[in-house]
C-alpha cells in the first residue's frame, strides 16, 4: 500500500480536526458564519431589487464550499430585499451521489445531513428538508421497479419525470464507469437510484408547495437532486439558475434554466467573436495559461512532479496526440456526436494508423483515472485498447495514467490534436495547433475546431489534417477569444468563500456590509442575475 506523501498527511490533520469539529457545529466556518448572522441581525433591510422576492436554494450535500458559497450568497441576496430559505435533504435515501462506489451504500446521511443543517442555522436562514415530504408521500418500495431490465431502466418514467434519463448521469458518476451492461452492480445500482430519485421529486414538489418560491438557485444542473429539481421548476415556470465551479479556483460560472456543468456559452458568444482582445487581457490570459501548465489556480491536483521533458516527433511523418476524458465523466455522458463512445472512438483511432505506418498516434490517458483519491475509475480505456489490439501497431505510443508526463510538451510537438469533450482541446487550438472534435462540447462550432459528424468524417478530417496541417490550422485569434470569455469572462470571483484544503470551506468576509450593493462587483453581477434575470457574462 503506497504511503500518503508529506502534504497529503498534513492535509489529512488539517481535515481530520475540521470534521471533528463538525459534530460540535463548531468547524471555523461555522463559527465565522455564526458572526455573520449576529451582523445580518443587527442590520435593517430597505427594499431592494430583490423586494418581494422569494428564492430557494436547493443545498442537499454536505461538500462544503458548495454549503457555504449558497449560504454567502443567500446573505448578499438577503440584503438587497429578498426573502431566502433553503431546501435540504435530510437524509434517509438508500443512496445519492453524495458518495461513489468506494465509499458507499450506505450513504453518509448522518454526517451529511448534520453538516448542511447546523451551516444554514449558523447562517439564519429558514429550512426544509426533502425528507418530510417523501416520507409523508412514500407508500411503497416500488416492487416493479425489479421487474425492469437493465437496458430499459434509463427509459423509466415516474412521477410525471423522467427519472431514468434524469439518473443516467449520476449512476455512471457513482460507479465510476459509462458502460453497464458487463458491471453486475449496475442493475441494482441503478433501481437504488431511481428510488432515491422518486422519494426526491415527491420531496422536492412537497417543498416548492410550500414556499412557492420565485427564483432557485441549485449546483451544476446535472447531478440527481439537481437534475429533478431542475425538471420539476420548469414544469411550474419557476427561474431557475444553476452554478458550476470555474477552471480558474475560486470562480463561479451561472446559467439560467439549464446546466451550468456544460458552460454552454452559445449566445454570449455569438456578441463576442468579433472583438479583439486588448492587450492587458492578452497578458491575463498568457500568465494563466502558464500558471495551468504546471497545475496553478485548478481544482484538481494530479502531479507535484509533472515531468516536462522535451517530447520530439518519433516518426518519419506527423505525430497525432489523443485526450482522451474519463468515461463517466458528467462531459461525455449524453454528449457523443461522431461516435458511440470514448472506446470506440480510441479504437478507430488506432485503427486508422495501422494504415499510416509513418505517422505516430502518441495516446495520453487521462491521470484522473488514478490520480484522484477516493475517485479511480472502474473502467479504465487501456484494457479496451488491449483487447481490440493484443499488440499495439509499432506507430501507436501510450502514455499510461500513472505516468507523471506533463501533456503540454505532448501538445507542442504535436502536428494534430484529437478530444472527444477535453479542455485540453481547447488548449491545442491556442497553440495553433489542428484539433478534431469527436463529442459535443463547450468549444465545439464556435470556429477554431475540426468538428467531426461520424467515425467517416473522422478518417476523411484527419488524412486531410495529416496530408496538409497547415490547411486546416485553427485561427489561434479567435481560439483565444473563446478562452478569455471562458476562463475568465464567464466565470466570476467567488473568492469570498475559498477552499483553502481540499474539501474544506473558508469564509472570507469580516462583515456582511461587504456583501452589500455597490461594494463587490461581482456578488452584484450575481445578484443581479438571480434577482432580475440579468446576464451573468458581460456581452462585451
Amino acid at each position: 500500500m503506497p504511503v500518503p506523501d508529506r502534504r497529503r498527511m498534513s492535509e489529512y490533520l488539517v481535515k481530520g480536526a475540521h470534521f471533528a469539529a463538525r459534530t460540535a457545529a463548531h468547524a471555523p466556518e461555522q463559527n465565522d458564519a455564526r458572526r455573520l448572522a449576529r451582523h445580518a441581525a443587527e442590520q435593517t433591510i430597505s427594499d431592494g431589487i430583490g423586494a418581494g422576492k422569494k428564492v430557494l436554494f436547493l443545498t442537499p450535500r454536505d461538500w462544503s464550499i458548495h454549503v457555504q458559497f449558497e449560504a454567502m450568497l443567500a446573505q448578499a441576496l438577503r440584503l438587497r430585499g429578498a426573502e431566502v430559505s433553503f431546501m435540504t435533504c435530510g437524509g434517509g435515501l438508500g443512496i445519492c451521489d453524495r458518495a461513489n462506489t468506494w465509499e458507499s451504500p450506505p450513504p453518509p446521511c448522518g454526517t451529511c445531513s448534520k453538516y448542511v443543517a447546523d451551516s444554514i442555522d449558523a447562517h439564519g436562514f429558514a429550512q426544509q428538508t426533502i425528507r418530510a415530504g417523501w416520507e409523508a408521500a412514500d407508500d411503497d418500495d416500488w416492487p416493479e421497479l425489479d421487474e425492469v431490465s437493465l437496458a430499459d431502466l434509463g427509459s423509466v418514467v415516474a412521477e410525471g419525470l423522467p427519472l431514468g434519463e434524469l439518473t443516467r448521469i449520476p449512476v455512471a458518476w457513482f460507479l465510476m464507469k459509462a458502460k453497464h451492461d458487463d458491471d453486475p452492480l449496475a442493475a441494482p445500482t441503478w433501481r437504488a437510484f431511481l428510488r432515491s430519485a422518486r422519494r426526491m421529486a415527491r420531496g422536492i414538489r412537497s417543498v416548492l408547495d410550500d414556499v412557492n418560491p420565485d427564483k432557485a438557485v441549485l449546483l451544476n444542473g446535472m447531478f440527481s437532486f439537481d437534475a429533478i429539481a431542475l425538471e420539476i421548476c420548469k414544469e411550474r415556470n419557476i427561474d431557475v439558475v444553476t452554478y458550476e465551479r470555474g477552471f480558474i479556483k475560486e470562480t463561479m460560472i451561472f446559467r439560467h434554466d439549464e446546466p451550468a456543468a456544460l458552460t454552454p456559452l452559445h449566445d454570449v458568444w455569438e456578441l463576442r467573436a468579433d472583438r479583439p482582445l486588448s492587450d492587458a487581457e492578452m497578458e491575463r490570459l498568457d500568465g494563466y495559461l502558464e500558471d495551468r501548465r504546471h497545475g496553478r489556480r485548478t481544482i484538481d491536483r494530479y502531479w507535484d512532479d509533472a515531468d516536462f521533458a522535451t517530447r520530439t516527433n518519433d516518426s518519419s511523418g506527423r505525430m497525432v496526440a489523443l485526450f482522451p476524458n474519463l468515461t463517466w465523466d458528467s462531459a461525455v455522458i449524453g454528449q457523443t456526436v461522431a461516435f458511440d463512445s470514448i472506446q470506440e472512438w480510441l479504437i478507430a483511432a488506432v485503427d486508422f494508423f495501422v494504415d499510416r505506418p509513418d505517422d505516430e498516434l502518441v495516446i495520453r490517458f487521462h491521470p484522473a483515472e488514478v490520480k484522484l483519491p477516493g475517485k479511480q475509475t472502474r473502467e479504465p480505456l487501456a484494457p479496451y485498447l488491449h483487447a481490440a489490439f493484443p499488440e499495439l501497431p509499432p506507430n501507436v505510443t501510450i502514455i499510461t495514467p500513472e505516468d507523471n508526463a506533463s501533456s503540454y510538451p505532448i501538445m507542442q510537438a504535436c502536428d494534430v490534436g484529437l478530444v472527444f469533450t477535453s479542455t485540453t482541446g481547447l488548449e491545442l487550438a491556442l497553440e495553433g495547433k489542428p484539433v478534431l472534435v469527436a463529442g459535443e462540447t463547450h468549444y465545439r462550432g464556435k470556429g477554431f475546431t475540426l468538428d467531426l459528424e461520424s467515425p467517416e468524417d473522422f478518417r476523411s478530417t484527419l488524412s486531410k489534417a495529416l496530408d496538409d496541417p497547415d490547411s486546416v490550422a485553427p485561427d489561434a485569434e479567435l481560439a483565444r477569444r473563446y478562452a478569455n470569455l471562458f476562463f475568465f469572462d464567464a466565470a466570476i470571483d467567488s473568492s469570498f468563500v475559498q477552499e483553502h484544503v481540499p474539501g474544506l470551506a473558508r469564509i472570507n468576509v469580516d462583515h456582511l456590509a461587504e456583501l452589500a450593493p455597490g461594494n463587490n462587483e461581482a456578488i452584484d453581477r450575481m445578484c443581479d442575475g438571480i434577482l432580475l434575470g440579468t446576464s451573468f457574462v458581460p456581452e462585451k
